[in-house]
């Protein structure tokens, strides 16, 4: 399938994709594998990087100007879970997996991912900033701004995993789920933090993805959306799809889907099972076979 600036589809298109990757979901959602995940994991710290330099402050350094100091007081190191590659004598593709804002991420999406031949970080940006939760109140007169914080903390996180033996620093994706998925956005965002940082992601994916940022990307995204979604409304991705995207932007597929729950349950942040249901898992691990993070020789 050839990909154009902007690929809106149903889950039905996905068929043959769904018959393609059958094996994927059969291994990657088995008790078995999910334990073999789990048990791998590595409880660690990441390191902030230090805030980059804006061009502005960098000009009024260079004129001599006296500059205030950059605020560092919100920079504290993000706690992580790491599951290593499981084949230690590659280098082997990545996955930085950013929770919802009460700090949730679907298990058997870390098992999907991991049984695919995938290292994954999961990361958890709301315990280093919790000030910044979106999920506590905000006001007008205090709103919350912690998006920004926590696709910085997902640009650390890739300087980071970038660095480990074993992995492969030019396929690693980033995929976030909720306001996890707005985080991702904005750390493959043009013109945000992105810009300032050496490594670059390769792909991402947002699923029940809130939509906050412009979508001028550097690489490829990939959006899946609930119909009837509340908290995560499908308008807000489709709404900046048409005024963001043109011809020489980079593309992002758009997927929404059909939930036979009840609407109470996809207006809360408890998981869906279409969320990880056999034709959702067959799409994205499509996308990131399409993209390079997963090779044909690394599926089950």
């Amino acid at each position: 399938m050839t990909m154009q600036p902007v690929l809106q589809f149903h889950h039905r298109s996905v068929a043959i994709t769904v018959l393609a990757f059958c094996a994927v979901v059969i291994v990657a959602m088995t008790p078995h594998a999910k334990a073999a995940a789990i048990n791998d994991v590595q409880k660690i710290d990441i390191p902030s990087q230090p805030y980059p330099i804006s061009g502005l402050r960098q000009r009024l350094i260079d004129a001599g100007k006296a500059i205030p100091e950059v605020d560092s007081s919100l920079q504290f190191d993000i706690p992580g879970l790491y599951y290593p590659p499981v084949d230690e004598n590659a280098k082997t593709a990545a996955v930085i997996a950013v929770p919802d804002c009460d700090d949730r991420f679907p298990e058997d999406w870390i098992t999907a991912l991991h049984d695919a031949g995938l290292a994954v970080l999961r990361i958890s940006p709301g315990k280093a900033h919790p000030s910044q939760s979106y999920c506590t109140a905000g006001t007008l007169d205090n709103p919350k701004h912690g998006v920004t914080y926590w696709a910085f903390d997902a640009l650390s996180a890739l300087e980071y995993l970038a660095g480990q033996d074993g992995i492969d620093p030019d396929r690693i994706a980033i995929f976030g789920y909720g306001y996890g998925a707005a985080a991702a956005q904005f750390a493959i965002y043009r013109h945000g933090h992105a810009k300032r940082f050496d490594q670059r992601f390769v792909s991402m994916v947002g699923l029940r993805a809130q939509c906050m940022s412009e979508m001028d990307n550097f690489v490829p995204a990939l959006l899946v959306t609930v119909t009837g979604d509340r908290l995560n409304p499908p308008a807000w991705c489709q709404w900046r799809m048409d005024r963001d995207l043109h011809a020489d932007r980079e593309p992002v597929m758009f997927e929404m889907l059909q939930s036979d729950e009840t609407p109470e349950k996809q207006a809360t942040r408890k998981f869906l099972k279409v969320e990880t249901g056999p034709e959702t898992t067959a799409l994205i691990m499509d996308f990131l076979l399409k993209t390079g993070i997963i090779l044909k020789e690394d599926k089950p």
